[in-house]
């Protein structure tokens, strides 16, 4: 699988950055600027970039969930524009999931990188931990079914992929 290089940010623009990118392409609504610092800042590894030329093309949130997180997700409490501390774990915390919190793009060729990004999360580092994502969009819906995200019970918007278990269904 092709290697993709995120980048942590490195300092409030390109926090900034994430935010007007995240807005400018899924709209109002999202995480304020301040709840994606402080989300960042509690699990140590939320926001992930890629840049060219320095300026940030897009970028990838993954959540890392607690038990309670992964619950609250599945049971629709789970508020993404607020996150509560219990929900996420930091760096070294065992891990229940993953929510793919948000994940934008300039363009067609960073979009396609983030993708591989998320694929390698999934199939490489994290293979038995379940992936959860939204729907925010068609287009986000047919990259989540690209991935083989598969939808979630009734939980509406809601995708789900582990590798592991789909494995052993395959």
């Amino acid at each position: 699988m092709a290697s993709v290089k995120l980048l942590r940010p490195e300092g409030e623009q390109d926090f900034a950055d994430v935010h007007a990118l995240a807005t400018a392409e899924l709209g109002p609504g999202l995480a304020s600027l301040e709840e994606i610092m402080r989300v960042d800042s509690l699990t140590g590894a939320a926001i992930w970039t890629m840049k060219r030329s320095g300026a940030v093309t897009g970028f990838l949130a993954p959540l890392a969930l607690t038990l309670e997180g992964r619950d609250a997700l599945v049971a629709g409490t789970f508020d993404a524009a607020n996150i509560e501390r219990r929900w996420v774990a930091a760096m070294g915390q065992p891990l229940a999931g993953f929510y793919c919190w948000c994940s934008a793009a300039r363009d067609q060729a960073t979009r396609g990188a983030l993708s591989l990004a998320l694929r390698a999360l999934i199939d490489v580092h994290f293979p038995d931990l379940p992936f959860f994502a939204r729907a925010s969009s068609e287009a986000g819906g047919r990259i989540m079914r690209h991935l083989g995200f598969l939808p979630f019970d009734a939980t509406p918007h809601l995708f789900w992929r582990c590798c592991s278990v789909t494995e052993q269904t395959a």
